[in-house]
Formats: C-alpha cells, structure tokens, sequence
C-alpha cells in the first residue's frame, strides 16, 4: 500500500485513524522544509516515533536518564555500527544493559513527544512504507485514539507554557534571590536543575535530556513559578544570576580598593565581562607642594666613559664576565705600588734584645711590626707606615732610629 501526500490536504490525526481502521503496519515519514520524522506501526498501534530522524533520539533518552556507562554505551554503539537495522535502545536492552521494564516507559514517552511534535507541524508531506519495521522495537503498543488525545490535550496548554518560554534559544539561570518558602524537587526537577548554569538554552537541556519539548517547557514554567529558574533571551542580560551578583559585587569592589573578581573563563559571565573595554586611564594632575611624584621611566645610570687599565697591574679576571670584557676593570693607574716601596731606614736587630721567633709579630707603640726572620708577604714596619696617611713618616722613622741607637 502506498498512501503519500501533503499535510495541507490531509491532517496528520486523519492519516493516524486511516493506518489505525486499516490496521497497517509499517513507517509514515513525514517531511518538513527544515526536518524529517518517523512514526512507527504495527497492526495499526503506534509502536515508536521521532520527529527528527537526524538523531538517535530514543538513545539520547537513555543516556540523558543516567541509565549506562561508558563501556556499556561503546559496546552498544559498535553493535548498532555492525547492523544497520539495530536500533541503539534494543542493542542496550539485548545485551542486559538497561531493564526492560525502564526502557518500555522511556518508548512511551518518546512516542507520545514524537506525536506531539509532529501535531504542531503546519506543512509538510508524507508518505507510507508498508512492512518498515521499527529498528528500537522494544515490544510497546500505544493505540492511536490515546495518542492522538494525549497530543491534543498538550497543544491546548503549549499556549499558556509558551508565554513563559517563548522559545526554544531563551536562556535559564538560577536565581540568586532567597525562596519565599521551602520547596520540593522532583528527580526530573532535579536533573533539569543541574543543567542549569546561566547560558545554556532550552533547546539544549533538550539535547543533552534527550526528553521531549514539552516535557522540558513544561518542567522549565513550574521552576520558574516556584522561583527556582530565571528564563531570559539569549541576548540579554541576566539580572537575577551569578552575572547580575558579579556585576554588584564589582561595585563594591570599587569601594573597597580592590579588583573585582571575575568568574572562570567557561562561563558566559565571564565571557562577557572580558569582553567590555578596559576603562581609559585618569588624566595625570601635576604634582602638588610637597608631592613626589614618581617618574615616568625607570632610571637609568649615565654612561661613563670607560676608565684606562694598567697592563702591568692588571689582576686576574674574577668571573667569565669580566674575562669577556663584559665588566670594564677598574685598575688604579699609579705607577708604583705602596707595598713595593721600601723604607727609608731598614731595620737592624737591637743588641741584647731578644728577637720573636719567626712569623710571631713584635710591636712599637700601637703598631705591629714584622719580625726580622718573617716571610716578604707580611709588610715590614716602614710599609705599615707608610700605608697610614695620618703619620709624620719622617718624624716617627727618626725617633725609630734613635731607640735603636740607644
């Protein structure tokens, strides 16, 4: 049998009652100008459906509810990549994976959502496949009165939930303002509210749910009437989440002198606060009496022209830099060294006087004098003089003498 056409000519509930009436099984794709869906049958009873057929829709189901690992969910994947006719829900039901009893709620309510979809297509063609089968065949039956009710009984209060999400890109944020009154959370509640993170759509929790349009609108619009989730557009600021917190915080960071904290580069808040232009720098104001005002450049020692070295008395290089010629040396230019000079009265051994054994410094007054058997590197009584410029050198050499002389 072949039965196509346009959904202009023909409403999608009266092809659903002529499969029914005919008890046909089989396939009724259905096109539209931007996707295509699928519903399934089988003597008649809807037995699955999706109204997109570009994805694995019934998988996603799955795995949004937490139901299989990652092993469990690669070795289904290589099942279904060997058979082209194995959906990926019979491949986890087949192995063990998921409980059959869990996977025939999650088939009903992907076909009824299917449905759903599919009743709020205003145009489009379609066309019947007799002897399709089902590829995620879990075994369910729904019959078409009850599925075309179900789809019905949702159109009639799609109206009211779209006012408060009135598409599929607005964005949800928690917000950070205090509950009137405790509440409580369903599980879904809760995996919904988990997602929830400031930037994320709702056609995004649809995605990564894997559930229906409406089942999330519908759990979006009675968050947002107990006040547990902001519903905003994608384009405009949040003014009850962690951006607006961050954005008045930020004042008072002002106050207080210091940066305002900005939030993790993976958020949209952050984002968007790293993108606002740097505020211009304060005009400079001349400095006051008494000011100092700090310079504009750091400073910087002058040039000096480098000082000439003697070769002759030029020490050994102290580091690699200064043996590169890294580090100018810095040699006194003096043509005789003070050490090298020898004095004018030599010294000669008192009589009767005994010497200090060698090494063992013998003193005059305040200072120390080299004994005579001492080694050349220790000066001599007429160096030490000489290295002092406060000492009458000739006055005190004389007076040595004459102590010697008496």
């Amino acid at each position: 049998m072949t039965l196509e056409g346009s959904l202009d000519a023909f409403s999608l509930p009266d092809i659903f009652q002529l499969l029914s009436f005919t008890k046909k099984s089989g396939a009724l794709h259905i096109q539209s100008p931007s996707t295509a869906g699928v519903v399934f049958f089988a003597t008649g009873s809807v037995t699955g459906g999706t109204s997109d057929t570009g994805r694995q829709a019934l998988g996603r189901r799955v795995v949004g509810k937490g139901l299989v690992s990652d092993e469990t969910l690669a070795a289904a994947v290589a099942m279904v990549r060997e058979d082209a006719a194995l959906g990926l829900a019979r491949a986890l039901r087949d192995s063990g994976a998921a409980e059959e009893g869990v996977l025939h709620e999650i088939a009903i309510e992907q076909a009824t959502d299917a449905v759903f979809d599919l009743l709020r297509w205003s145009s489009g063609d379609f066309a019947f496949q007799s002897e399709e089968h089902n590829p995620d065949d879990l075994g369910i039956s729904l019959a078409v009165e009850d599925v075309i009710a179900e789809g019905r009984r949702r159109l009639e209060t799609w109206e009211a939930l779209s006012r408060v999400v009135p598409a599929p890109d607005m964005v949800l944020s928690l917000p950070i303002a205090t509950i009137a009154a405790e509440t409580v959370v369903s599980a879904e509640e809760w995996t919904l509210l988990s997602l929830v993170d400031g930037h994320r759509s709702v056609a995004d929790l649809v995605d990564l749910t894997g559930r229906g349009e409406f089942a999330i609108v519908s759990t979006v619009v009675s968050l947002v009437e107990r006040g547990l989730v902001a519903v905003r557009a994608a384009e405009a600021d949040d003014v009850e989440g962690v951006a607006a917190l961050l954005r008045r915080q930020s004042q008072l960071a002002e106050l207080e002198g210091r940066a305002p904290r900005r939030e993790s580069a993976g958020s949209a808040a952050a984002r968007r606060l790293a993108a606002e232009p740097a505020p211009a720098p304060a005009a400079e104001e001349p400095a006051t009496v008494g000011e100092r005002r700090a310079p504009d450049k750091p400073f910087q020692a002058p040039q000096r022209s480098p000082i000439s070295t003697n070769a002759a008395h030029a020490p050994e290089p102290r580091s690699a830099a200064v043996a590169q010629g890294a580090v100018p040396q810095v040699v006194p230019t003096r043509p005789d060294s003070i050490l090298a000079r020898k004095p004018d009265f030599p010294e000669r051994p008192i009589p009767g006087v005994r010497q200090p054994s060698a090494g063992v410094p013998r003193t005059i007054g305040a200072t120390a004098v080299a004994a005579a058997t001492q080694p050349a590197s220790v000066p001599s009584a007429g160096a030490l003089i000489e290295r002092d410029p406060s000492v009458n050198k000739s006055l005190l050499l004389r007076l040595i003498a004459g102590v010697r002389g008496l």
